[in-house]
């Protein structure tokens, strides 16, 4: 009987065992594996094993050296090392339903903490981490780590980062390690699920969802564009009833969505998935078998009030805090009135600067199921009109996020006012955290040190009466050609028979004069939280003339309150002021004034400015394929010839054509990097419509004259880590400095260009030879010289300000 025990002990340790895969030994398993710090923080090396033979839990000839290093911006060693091209060196992703742990020799002369870092490539914002450590009896011999990811799910993870701590770890410390064993690499195509099979407790108005970490194909490799038959939503199983959805996939086709058209039933089972061999793998394997089933939590009966935060108990007393310079106290309400009469309240202190930072809620409150509370409630007091910006997110993974914002009018300023904010159309679970912004983008004025005021964060189910915002404002004057018209609500817009609005200009008008005026040629879409209209004309609008736009009468509902849209309309007059003036910054047919075109990310998404526009082939637009690094922040980056004009027309605009609705973020500075810039403006808008060309305009009027800003970055899809390919037309902005617009022909003035400069510098509206004298701040000639070319090195100047005499004009340069 001891025997047969045994044998079941060996067989099941071996079995345990035979499902650890040794990924890397650098002797026979990825011998040439090269490990990298991306901000040069620490250094790896492939070494001979320093205990050679002597030590018997590691006789390996070769091991890896990690060096902490001194990062750019100091030390930072917590960054670690990561697997180079780790695409090329791990087929497919790990496997954790395989075997949930990994293994590791480690080597180290100090007691050390190490993080084994598993990520995603290229999208490393998708990570997962577990840590173990070394004694100070384990130092100085071979000692093998187990990591343990037993509370993990994660089918992306494809590259293995290491990072080391330690009381004692500094600058050229070293550690070695060898034999990195863990889960086989996957043979097929992952899934994940989302509600999770077997699932209980689903929130009612939850989406679902079906990912894979391969592709998901139409037959012949072809996108998915019509999921009819493909997708199912049923009632209790896979032959239960049908449950009306729409169905759509990401652009990176691994990920399908079913949104179904209403709120689930309580206490319901459900069954999702695809239809077997309907949807292919990139394989071209057909795919069967794929579904899962939950079932939904009891429908909530009556009215529901929870407060979060109001200063006045233990329980919602929680602080905030700034990952920046905003500052948050908890102080006794400065104003108290009927609005609120509380004793305490949360104070929010600016600190200076657009989008510096906000102030969020220490640590998570329970998860917010928006089929329930989908109402915000917050009370704020303000000295000035300002934004306020109310962000829903998760943490730690803040980039999943929700905001509304709302701007406080004039009438609004020195008093308590009560915000209702309604996030009906969230259908993400695990929100658990709230995050403030007041005047974030300071076009109110405020500078550092400015206090603003809230109090009573409530969620609840009880709606506010329905209003309505429309801009440009009933009786507006002064309006601009180009200016977009919107029509937003606190409630969601739905069809008269409950259906979701897929086309909206069947339900708005815009027309010449009054509301039986001739109609107006425009393109209208909805928002994809449901409350708002946006209306773009087709061209720009005609100088002094009136215009009435609105909701046709009986067509559409609130979805809260099923009650029927009516009487919102409105009437605005366009200025009579000139259209702004503008050049070309690259029309992309060979009209170009930029010195540098590029696509930044990591790695930078391909880029092509002489692509074929996807609407005329007759006509060259520039191509984007936007990757999934800097977790959705990848950027196209202009530099200019020169600094734009800025005490010119203050307008920019591109043209943008996107398979998908998108934000973007419009940002201005004096320099590629963030750490060498100075000064930068930044300004958001959004792609309204997908396949089909959009002209964004981007106003930048609050920005000083005097700025000299040469770099532009355009982000599109900001935030969004979601492969997606661009196209861009049309790039103008106002005439760069020294260049003659239509009122200004003064072409001789030298101009010096970028400056700040770091190595060299370019001259334009010069020709020939170029007799230039450096003088330092004292006014002392350091040099004297001739050149012919339109560029010159600064490299051997010391950092700081010199004045440049060029055939006789002089010119300030900071060299940095």
């Amino acid at each position: 009987m001891k025997r047969f025990l045994l044998l079941i002990a060996l067989l099941s340790t071996s079995f345990m065992f035979s499902q650890e895969v040794t990924h890397v030994d650098f002797d026979t398993n990825n011998p040439d594996i090269g490990f990298e710090s991306w901000n040069t923080s620490a250094t790896f090396m492939k070494v001979p094993n320093p205990t050679g033979v002597s030590d018997p839990n590691n006789i390996s000839p070769f091991v890896g050296q990690f060096t902490a290093g001194t990062s750019d911006w100091g030390q930072d060693n917590t960054i670690g090392i990561g697997v180079v091209n780790a695409t090329s060196v791990f087929s497919t992703p790990f496997d954790l339903t395989s075997l949930d742990y990994f293994k590791m020799n480690v080597l180290t002369l100090e007691e050390v903490t190490i993080t084994f870092h598993l990520e995603n490539s290229p999208d490393y914002g998708n990570n997962i981490e577990a840590t173990a450590s070394i004694s100070a009896a384990q130092l100085n011999q071979w000692v093998e780590l187990t990591f343990d990811f037993s509370s993990f799910s994660n089918i992306w993870m494809n590259n293995i980062v290491i990072k080391v701590d330690g009381p004692a770890w500094t600058t050229s410390d070293i550690l070695f390690f060898d034999d990195i064993k863990g889960p086989q690499l996957y043979t097929s195509p992952g899934l994940e699920y989302n509600p999770l099979n077997a699932s209980t407790e689903v929130s009612l108005g939850t989406n679902l969802e079906i990912a894979t970490n391969d592709k998901f194909y139409d037959a012949g490799a072809a996108t998915i564009t019509d999921f009819t038959g493909k997708v199912a939503l049923r009632v209790g199983d896979i032959n239960g009833a049908d449950v009306p959805f729409t169905a759509s996939i990401n652009g990176d086709n691994n990920r399908i969505t079913i949104d179904p058209d209403t709120d689930l039933d309580g206490l319901t089972t459900y069954w999702y998935g695809i239809i077997d061999n309907t949807i292919y793998y990139s394989t071209g394997t057909s795919i069967t078998g794929v579904s899962a089933s939950f079932t939904t939590k009891e429908a909530v009966v009556g009215d529901i009030n929870v407060m979060l935060f109001d200063y006045e108990t233990v329980d919602t007393d929680t602080p905030f805090e700034s990952w920046g310079t905003a500052g948050f106290a908890q102080i006794s309400n400065p104003a108290p009135d009927a609005v609120n009469g509380s004793s305490n309240v949360g104070e929010f202190t600016h600190p200076g600067g657009s989008w510096t930072s906000g102030i969020e809620s220490q640590g998570t409150f329970d998860n917010i199921d928006f089929s329930e509370t989908p109402y915000f409630r917050i009370k704020v007091w303000a000295d000035k009109p300002i934004e306020v910006t109310f962000k829903l997110q998760n943490n730690p993974n803040y980039w999943e996020n929700n905001e509304i914002k709302y701007q406080i009018s004039s009438d609004e300023i020195n008093q308590w006012i009560q915000l209702t904010l309604n996030f009906g159309a969230i259908t993400a679970t695990n929100y658990n955290r709230v995050q403030l912004w007041f005047d974030g983008d300071i076009s109110g004025g405020s500078v550092a040190g400015d206090k603003y005021y809230f109090d009573d964060i409530e969620k609840s189910n009880v709606p506010p009466a329905a209003s309505n915002t429309l801009i440009p404002a009933d009786g507006a004057t002064d309006i601009v050609q180009y200016s977009k018209i919107t029509i937003s609500s606190n409630f969601q817009f739905r069809n008269i028979d409950d259906s979701a609005i897929t086309d909206a200009n069947s339900i708005v008008e815009l027309r010449e004069n009054d509301n039986s005026g001739a109609l107006v040629p425009f393109a209208a879409a909805i928002s994809s939280s449901k409350n708002t209209l946006t209306i773009l004309p087709d061209n720009m609008l005609s100088s002094g003339a009136t215009y009435w736009y609105g909701i046709k009468e009986g067509m559409i509902e609130y979805v809260e309150t099923e009650g029927v849209v009516s009487g919102v309309n409105a009437t605005f007059t366009v200025t009579n002021d000139p259209l702004p003036e503008m050049q070309v910054y690259n029309n992309f047919d060979g009209t170009s004034v930029c010195l540098v075109s590029e696509s930044m990310g990591d790695p930078a998404g391909t880029f092509n400015l002489s692509a074929v526009d996807p609407v005329n082939g007759s006509n060259t637009v520039m191509q984007w394929d936007k990757g999934a690094s800097w977790s959705g922040w990848e950027r196209i980056h202009f530099q200019l010839d020169a600094p734009f004009n800025a005490a010119l027309d203050d307008v920019f605009s591109f043209k943008v054509y996107s398979p998908v609705t998108a934000g973007v973020r419009f940002k201005l500075s004096d320099a590629k990097d963030d750490w060498d810039q100075t000064g930068f403006y930044e300004t958001d808008e959004e792609i309204i419509f997908a396949n089909q060309w959009q002209t964004i305009y981007l106003d930048t009027s609050l920005l000083a004259d005097g700025v000299n800003f040469d770099h532009i970055f355009i982000f599109l899809g900001r935030g969004d880590n979601t492969n997606t390919t661009f196209y861009i037309d049309d790039f103008k902005g106002p005439y760069l400095q020294g260049t003659a617009s239509v009122n200004d022909f003064n072409n001789n003035e030298v101009l010096l260009y970028p400056n700040p400069a770091k190595n060299k510098v370019f001259f334009k509206n010069i020709f020939g030879t170029k007799n230039i004298r450096i003088f330092d701040i004292n006014g002392r000639v350091i040099d004297e010289l001739s050149i012919e070319s339109n560029e010159m090195s600064i490299e051997h100047l010391y950092d700081g300000l010199y004045f440049l005499e060029i055939n006789g004009q002089v010119k300030k340069l900071i060299k940095k």
